[in-house]
């Protein structure tokens, strides 16, 4: 059966980047480049190639003037501009279809759909079906008995059929009738007038009495009133409209059926596209394609070592330790792969440990070793009491500076934004999920040694682009080390009283359940899903005729923002709100802990740390995220009691006072906020008294000039600020104004790191740490307007990240040099948590205050403060 397939291949891209532009997800690869468009654009065409089509032609509008631009200046001339992230991925488009070897037509002065109305007219003789894939209506009219057009919805897995039965119960026309209809009410989009106060009912109207644009014409005395007035009045501009919108299926053109044979892909081309925008899922699927003795060339290219010797020891190394498990705290050792240059080794785990001469050469800090995520390495390796020394270079960290938006990305991920593809991705070899399963050794020792031969490999290319961007001190000093610091605290973890979490829970859940009896009582209805968005719709809006302020496609929204506006309206509003906050501490922090605890079953939680994760420089946590455990609400700051120290040992907690606003004042060289910071004044009281232009302030001053001081720093609007005070947006511009009137040092330090930011498509902190922002080049005003927001916060938090890095590299040497009794136990936020002795706390306080308010040479003095207790609710009430 032959089967032809006439895309719209320009609604199929624009559809592609609305569908996620409209949610400010527009996806990048780590080069910056936009690739949200192209990626659904190859996501339609997949689809599309599933249907077993003999023919496919993607049509195109080529650039400049068609001949209806010629006839109507004024053609589609009220849209917008093309936003410029959508631009740059049209040539991305043709570089799609020419690696998947699908044929593609654009010809000068024509549009696709005349490509399109050509081959639906002049081809359906030769084949038993053709099938327009498009939301365009003006296509619809080319539908005929072996035409029919694919309308998606969500996407072409998931569309409407329009047969000339569907288009008439739809619309009420027929396809012969199409163009009448445009001729009639026009079309804004196109810009096409029609005629004027003839809208879509009555045009049916008149095109199911008479026929026709014509026919109708011919009986215009019959009609009455304004609309016979009308069409009499605009009857050329009808006529107009009709042949505007008519698709021309007869023009000069070189077009050949023949080349629309459906041919096979090219795999090498398009492996090499999908890697240069970093769509792994479709590289995977490429990879699954491939024919399985195709990779067997390659298993025996490496030697499994069955006796270690020093020679083979004796080079500088790229070494990678395999790990089967998604927590490498308890995930199964496979064994190391090593590759110094010649030659590819794979040491199985229970070899190289039962091996003094392998740990020797682990643990000496002369022998040079290159790795992928040192801390993960040495994490691992220290639940079986074996050490690791002698880092080099970490493939993951290096590629994190270079490119912050390779973010704890997959090691093939890594290797392949830097040219290299030697590497399958580790899904492929072990699969997910439920099919996450260790396969034939020799699968995934010769991916470990890949592994290690690529990071011997990019070492040089990547450290090359660490010298050029000035990055080194950054790598060596401050990274790398942390790396190993990071990694004894996951294994350190924390002590956890597991009684008093038991009882936090006894406690939620209790509460969680005579809240759900109030809500069902004040809602009256005892089998309400409180959990379900929709039931609750209905009985807020419908049932108790609460005003509704938002809705979505699925209906009422009741999100925080929608319950937040009704507080006051009924009682319920507060007991759903307290209902949600509580649920979600019981499912995420409760339960999470309790699982979190199973991990070792030594009392203590080992989380994990991302410290390639943010694009600030900022360090994460997961399994659990200690760094959002709620502290505003009194069941949050309850949950801060179960990590307690250990017995005869108190917590200290260390953390900078008001770090991003002190290094605004040294970055931006604010004179009067040094001064500020310099006397140890309030610094929010000396800034409402510049702002409001007096000696003596109220607290709600000061609460507003505290307000503009940290808002500044993260590029708030005036809009944003007078939310965020609950003023007028016009009093909330006064106060800005005001304030880089004051400080005029910022209001210039901002445009210029903007400015630079546009200019090199990145700003950087103190320390060079860099953050691409491609978003400040956008014609898109408001994807402008975020990025420029994210220039002016960037620098700042990133700079106070590194800070507090270094801070933690130097407390780890102050600690080691003074044979100190502290343990680092917690990073969150800006702030670090220790144990230490309680004989030994003061003199800790001591060696951790000098220590981190030095750690970093400022004009502007560094301010820590310290706080200490038994659990860190105590400490947190001590601060």
């Amino acid at each position: 059966m032959k089967k032809l397939a006439l895309i719209d291949g320009n609604n199929l891209l624009f559809r592609s980047y609305y569908a996620t532009a409209s949610t400010g997800n527009l996806m990048q690869n780590s080069s910056g480049v936009y690739t949200n468009a192209i990626y659904g654009f190859v996501m339609g065409i997949q689809t599309i190639l599933k249907m077993d089509f003999t023919h496919i032609l993607v049509a195109l509008d080529a650039k400049g003037e068609t001949i209806r631009h010629m006839e109507y200046p004024e053609y589609k001339g009220t849209r917008k501009p093309t936003p410029s992230e959508l631009v740059m991925q049209f040539p991305l488009l043709r570089d799609y279809l020419d690696a998947a070897n699908i044929k593609y037509y654009e010809t000068d002065h024509y549009e696709a759909d005349d490509i399109i109305g050509y081959f639906a007219h002049h081809a359906k003789k030769d084949f038993d079906q053709v099938v327009i894939f498009s939301n365009d209506r003006d296509l619809m009219q080319l539908i005929d008995d072996n035409v029919v057009q694919l309308v998606s919805k969500r996407g072409f897995s998931d569309a409407i059929t329009f047969d000339s039965q569907q288009l008439f119960e739809t619309m009420g026309i027929t396809p012969s009738q199409m163009t009448d209809y445009k001729g009639l009410v026009g079309d804004p989009s196109d810009n096409i007038p029609g005629v004027p106060g003839i809208g879509e009912k009555t045009a049916q109207r008149l095109l199911q009495t008479y026929g026709n644009l014509e026919s109708i014409y011919e009986h215009v005395d019959d009609l009455k009133g304004k609309i016979k007035e009308n069409l009499i009045a605009y009857a050329d501009q009808a006529r107009f409209s009709k042949r505007l919108s008519t698709i021309i299926v007869d023009f000069p053109n070189e077009f050949k059926i023949d080349e629309l044979t459906r041919q096979h892909e090219d795999l090498e081309k398009l492996r090499a596209f999908y890697e240069q925008l970093e769509f792994h899922s479709f590289i995977r699927k490429l990879n699954a394609q491939k024919n399985d003795g195709q990779s067997s060339k390659t298993i025996d290219d490496y030697r499994e070592v069955h006796e270690i010797t020093e020679e083979m020891l004796s080079s500088p190394m790229g070494v990678h330790l395999e790990l089967f498990g998604t927590n490498y705290h308890t995930a199964k050792k496979l064994g190391f792969g090593l590759f110094d240059g010649k030659k590819r080794l794979f040491v199985p785990y229970e070899k190289a440990s039962g091996s003094g001469l392998f740990l020797d050469w682990l643990k000496d800090p002369e022998k040079e070793k290159y790795v992928f995520d040192f801390k993960a390495m040495k994490a691992a390796l220290l639940w079986d009491d074996i050490e690791i020394d002698g880092l080099a270079f970490d493939l993951l960290l290096a590629a994190y500076l270079v490119n912050p938006n390779l973010t704890q990305a997959d090691f093939r991920a890594v290797s392949a934004a830097f040219g290299y593809n030697d590497v399958a991705y580790d899904v492929e070899i072990y699969g997910k999920g439920a099919k996450y399963t260790l396969p034939d050794k020799k699968l995934y020792q010769l991916q470990t040694v890949k592994k290690a031969e690529a990071i011997w490999k990019l070492k040089d290319v990547i450290l090359e682009k660490i010298d050029e961007q000035n990055q080194g001190a950054l790598l060596y000093e401050v990274e790398m080390p942390l790396s190993e610091i990071l990694a004894e605290m996951e294994h350190t973890g924390i002590a956890v009283d597991d009684v008093k979490l038991d009882e936090i829970g006894e406690n939620l859940e209790s509460r969680i359940r005579s809240l759900e009896k109030e809500i069902r009582l004040l809602a009256d209805s005892n089998d309400l899903n409180i959990n379900s968005t929709r039931q609750l719709g209905i009985v807020l809006f419908e049932k108790l005729n609460l005003p509704y302020y938002k809705k979505t496609k699925t209906g009422y929204s009741t999100d925080i923002s929608v319950l937040k506006q009704l507080e006051g309206f009924h009682p319920i509003i507060s007991l759903i709100i307290e209902y949600r906050t509580l649920t979600k501490l019981y499912n995420t922090y409760y339960e999470g802990l309790k699982k979190a605890l199973d991990l070792k079953h030594d009392g203590r939680i080992h989380m994990i740390y991302k410290q390639a994760e943010t694009q600030t420089g900022r360090l994460s946590s997961i399994e659990p995220n200690l760094q959002n455990i709620p502290i505003r609400t009194e069941e949050g700051r309850e949950l801060r009691k179960v990590f307690v120290a250990d017995p005869g040992c108190l917590l200290l907690s260390s953390d900078y006072s008001q770090i991003e606003l002190r290094l605004l004042a040294e970055m931006a060289d604010v004179k009067k906020l040094k001064e500020a910071f310099s006397d140890n004044v309030d610094v929010h009281t000396h800034t409402a008294t510049l702002i409001f232009k007096k000696e003596q302030v109220s607290l709600e001053e000061r609460r507003a000039a505290k307000a503009v001081n940290f808002g500044i720093i993260y590029g708030k609007t005036a809009w944003g600020l007078s939310e965020d005070l609950k003023i007028s947006p016009k009093r909330a511009e006064a106060f800005i104004t005001s304030y880089y009137e004051n400080y005029p040092e910022i209001k210039g330090f901002m445009e210029k790191t903007i400015a630079d930011g546009k200019e090199s498509g990145y700003v950087k902190t103190m320390f060079n740490r860099r953050r691409l922002i491609p978003e400040l080049n956008s014609n898109n005003f408001q994807t402008r307007e975020f990025g420029k927001r994210m220039a002016m916060n960037a620098p700042i938090q990133g700079s106070a990240a590194d800070v507090l890095k270094i801070a933690m590299v130097k407390l780890r040497q102050a600690i080691e040099s003074k044979k100190a009794n502290i343990k680092m136990l917690l990073q969150i936020h800006d702030e670090v948590v220790f144990q230490v002795p309680a004989s030994e706390i003061e003199s800790a306080k001591k060696l951790v205050i000098e220590t981190m308010e030095k750690a970093v040479e400022t004009t502007v003095p560094l301010l820590v403060e310290v706080a200490y207790g038994e659990d860190l609710f105590e400490v947190n009430d001590n601060a």
